[in-house]
């Protein structure tokens, strides 16, 4: 569940902009410049919601995670901070250093293509000649993706014993039936009068926004965090199939443990591999004496004899990629294969769960 951010820490040369406007230092003394290192701990979500603690050392208030991790939660927050090392430099020799961390904690929307970051640039401890560096914060997205900054980071700031907190502002382009990956990035460019100016760039993880599910449209999520059907605290509404329910659950508790929480994960299949697995596992099946365990009512097809799989055909996991314990099929009635398929629908429409994204299956195995 964990994404690790990529760092570029590079030196500038003339001036900042900032607003639109060119910001020109003083021409820089022969040998003074100013260097950078940053460095980012990106924060495990289910980690704090375990905990159900403050970050330590973070400001009051960020990151909290409800106690009980949920599948938006999980799917739509991210908290990540990064510590910077500013450092005036004379002849290459240290003269002054102004250290401090950076808060990043972002909500994507389930719902929608607009969501908010809040950042705060903490108090900075200043050491030697390091005082007075003017500071511009200017962030990016890209593929269609949109950023604005307000509050305190939509102008320059001094680093010094203040924080100085900001909202960044987001609205990603995404058509009808597409999905599209961005991320941000973060540079922060720092000014003193008789230096050469530096700057840090730091990136967040990845996120994605699509417009493919037609009952709940379009929406942000970080893709490589899993999800649980029905959430992390909830069974899922199979687990009430008869049939179906007892299917799963006697494959979850053999072998492998396919697909329960905690076991091996499923990944969302194409359509393509769907029918594949399909046709591999039920395509040519019969009923055998003994299996049909309910009333089949003539002229009512939701009790047409049907045959369920799991691991699911709509899974990579699916199919003949594992064999018996670990693959079994039950017949049942075709209204139970009909309600399985409309809550797996809603889940992956919910969530934002497209081909080649995680999540587990708790009926109660």
């Amino acid at each position: 569940m964990k994404a690790a951010s990529k760092l570029t820490t590079v030196l500038a040369s003339l001036a900042v902009v900032a607003g639109g406007a060119a910001t020109v230092a003083a021409a820089p003394a022969q040998g003074q410049t100013i260097t950078t290192h940053v460095a980012t701990r990106q924060i495990d979500i289910a980690s704090v919601a375990r905990a159900h603690a403050q970050v330590v050392g973070a400001p009051a208030g960020f990151c909290v995670v409800p106690k009980t991790l949920t599948n938006t939660v999980n799917r739509t927050m991210d908290c990540a901070i990064e510590d910077v090392t500013v450092v005036a430099l004379r002849n290459g020799v240290p003269e002054g250093t102004a250290k401090f961390s950076v808060y990043h904690e972002t909500h994507l929307n389930l719902a929608g293509v607009k969501w908010s970051e809040k950042v705060t640039v903490g108090p900075a401890a200043i050491v030697g000649a390091a005082g007075g560096i003017e500071t511009t914060f200017i962030p990016a997205c890209f593929s269609s993706c949109h950023v604005s900054a307000s509050g305190a980071l939509a102008r320059p700031f001094v680093l010094g014993r203040s924080s100085h907190t900001g909202t960044l502002n987001y609205y990603f382009t995404v058509s009808k039936g597409l999905a599209r990956e961005s991320a941000s990035r973060y540079e922060m460019n720092y000014l003193k009068p008789g230096y050469t100016p530096g700057m840090t760039v730091a990136k967040s993880a990845t996120y994605r926004c699509d417009d493919e599910d037609l009952q709940y449209g379009a929406g942000c999520v970080y893709p490589q965090r899993i999800a649980v059907d029905a959430d992390f605290n909830a069974l899922s509404p199979m687990a009430a199939l008869k049939g179906i329910g007892d299917n799963i659950r006697k494959v979850q508790r053999a072998g492998l443990h396919v697909g329960k929480p905690g076991g091996i994960l499923l990944t969302r299949a194409t359509a393509a591999q769907q029918t594949k697995n399909r046709d591999d596992v039920c395509g040519k099946a019969k009923p055998k004496p003994g299996d049909i365990w309910w009333t089949v009512i003539p002229g009512n097809t939701n009790t047409t004899p049907s045959c369920d799989e799991y691991p699911f055909a709509d899974v990579m996991e699916g199919g003949l990629t594992y064999g018996p314990p670990n693959r079994a099929i039950k017949w049942v009635p075709l209204g139970e294969n009909r309600a399985q398929g409309g809550i797996l629908r809603t889940f992956f429409g919910r969530y934002h769960i497209l081909p080649g994204d995680k999540f587990f299956e708790n009926v109660g195995a």
